[in-house]
């Protein structure tokens, strides 16, 4: 085989496995997608006055109806997070933490299962139940581009109070999938390190230009591949994983946390001073510029996943019409920009930071 050749499928091949990662066995609870009906009990009025930056768990339990329709409750432990909602009195209601006794769920769809996220409802009413059908979407697409990507289940889930003070709702929520069950199904691991611990030069070049092309195609500016909520585990709205626990090298960035994108709209989004724009839709890439040399390989490879993306927005009934219609409009808007070499260069190469 000619040399040349020879080199450009290595070439080929080394770009392919920096977007493709050996999957292993994941739990059940998320190896499906469909929507899963919940009850949760718990002392809900104490947990949403708890104090904004309290993250002390609530006894509660909750109840899985399975699919012959038989119904099991489970003891667990309900916390409140999220203290940027809760700090700036914007929801009403909190995202939860449920903590698991992992030997009482043997042999149940939560086996395994040690502290979940469950992505809630910022306010009650249809506006807000579309934004976390959006959000949710939004992690389904980082699944078509990478499984090193956060899996999630729907759940419908009716909230009692276990008092008796709070009238009874039921919202459209999410559950998150474990960062170290995620880092071992890609047989990884989930490596925790403090803002500053880290540099970009530390980070998987192809998977920072994969995670920086998402944000951007997603009209996010609020994450960080590097840096973080000082004190705080390494990084802002993002989960770094690697070959060991303690790996400080070739790291894979995954990011969470989708609702303060030009995708999900929120009316309660915090526009960053640093950076001008006059809304969240409007795009400004944030990748490095050390990094700008795997950009054509990213864009290609969005752009195979184009179909699958597209089809996913269109195949969530849970969205009206309009909803669809806009979210569709708005990644459209994202494959305009890198379909042409000329808006590339101006969008994205030219607006490369450091």
């Amino acid at each position: 085989m000619p040399g040349k050749i020879r080199t450009a499928i290595c070439g080929l091949f080394l770009t392919t496995i920096a977007f493709i990662a050996p999957a292993a066995a994941q739990p059940r609870l998320f190896s499906e997608e469909s929507e899963i009906q919940l009850l949760l009990e718990a002392p809900f009025t104490d947990l949403v006055r708890a104090a904004p930056r309290s993250t002390e768990p609530f006894a509660g339990g909750v109840t899985w109806s399975g699919e012959g329709g038989d119904s099991t409750r489970y003891d667990l432990q309900i916390a409140p997070r999220g203290i940027s909602r809760r700090t700036r009195g914007i929801c009403s209601f909190p995202p939860l933490r449920l903590d698991f006794d992992q030997s009482a769920m043997r042999g149940t769809p939560w086996r395994g299962q040690n502290r979940l996220k469950l992505v809630t409802m910022c306010r009650s009413g249809d506006r807000y139940e579309q934004m976390i059908v959006l959000e949710m979407l939004a992690y389904r697409m980082f699944n078509e581009i990478t499984p090193m990507s956060f899996n999630v289940r729907p759940a419908r889930v009716t909230y009692r109070d276990a008092n008796g003070r709070r009238r009874e709702e039921t919202q459209f929520n999410f559950l998150i999938e474990d960062a170290s069950d995620m880092a071992r199904r890609n047989e990884r691991r989930a490596v925790e390190v403090l803002p500053n611990e880290v540099t970009s030069s530390q980070l998987n070049p192809a998977a920072a230009a994969r995670v920086t092309m998402f944000q951007f195609m997603l009209g996010n500016l609020d994450w960080d591949m590097t840096e973080g909520v000082p004190g705080e585990e390494c990084c802002h709205n993002g989960k770094l994983i690697g070959a060991s626990a303690e790996a400080r090298s070739d790291l894979i960035p995954v990011p969470y946390d989708f609702d303060m994108t030009g995708f999900v709209d929120p009316p309660y989004a915090l526009l960053p001073a640093e950076v001008r724009v006059e809304n969240l839709r409007q795009r400004v890439y944030r990748g490095l510029c050390r990094h700008n040399d795997q950009v054509p390989a990213t864009i290609a490879h969005f752009q195979a996943r184009r179909e699958a993306i597209l089809a996913l927005i269109d195949g969530e009934t849970r969205l009206t019409d309009a909803r669809r219609r806009t979210a569709r409009q708005f990644i459209e808007g994202f494959y305009a920009i890198i379909d042409d070499p000329e808006r590339v260069q101006n969008s994205i190469i030219r607006r490369c930071r450091g």
